[in-house]
């Protein structure tokens, strides 16, 4: 098993995607097996419940997701909340399609959620997003997760005050990994 690292940030200069790669070198630093996908790659098309089911992005998207066993999630905070993209997302793998072929790929998954922002005030971006994770899919919330803003960037590299908070949420990401690789139930959609 392995940690996906997803970067939702479209911009070509985003700093959640540095964030993303930051968190890809701190896991890979611990021993852990990752995986990377930037969705500003993917050209990801908008969820239809119905055609992107046949999408290579939905199926390249739903594997990787499905075979992890943790996956850290990066966005730009906009409108005191994570981006659309990542939305988006969500819904492509979150989702079952109507045939039943496949399930949800996010039932059970231990989530980080890193935030990249312009000010301080929306450090509470994530929370919509985890609760939803949460209560739909039964995900387990890394309480350690990573808000970052634009204070937190000297000479465009992450401050030395702030990475001791990024090396810790990926050793608890890592650590709650390799705990709950051995839990004996598998959750699906209930209530």
């Amino acid at each position: 098993m392995y940690i996906l690292v997803v970067s939702s940030g479209l911009d070509p200069n985003s700093r959640s995607r540095e964030l993303a790669k930051s968190c890809l070198n701190a896991l890979r630093a611990l021993g852990c097996e990752t995986k990377y996908v930037d969705l500003a790659e993917l050209d990801v098309p908008n969820f239809d419940n119905d055609t992107i089911y046949g999408t290579t992005q939905y199926k390249q998207l739903h594997q990787l997701t499905d075979e992890a066993s943790g996956l850290v999630l990066c966005s730009p905070t906009y409108n005191w909340g994570c981006c659309s993209e990542l939305k988006k997302y969500i819904e492509y793998v979150g989702s079952t399609p109507p045939d039943g072929s496949l399930t949800g790929a996010l039932f059970d998954k231990v989530v980080t959620l890193v935030n990249s922002a312009g000010l301080p005030h929306s450090y509470m971006a994530h929370s919509a997003l985890s609760t939803s994770l949460s209560l739909d899919f039964k995900c387990i919330i890394n309480p350690y997760n990573l808000y970052v803003h634009n204070r937190h960037w000297v000479d465009g590299k992450l401050s030395q005050e702030r990475k001791p908070r990024l090396e810790k949420s990926m050793k608890v990401m890592a650590e709650l990994c390799h705990l709950l690789s051995a839990r004996t139930y598998k959750s699906g959609w209930e209530l």
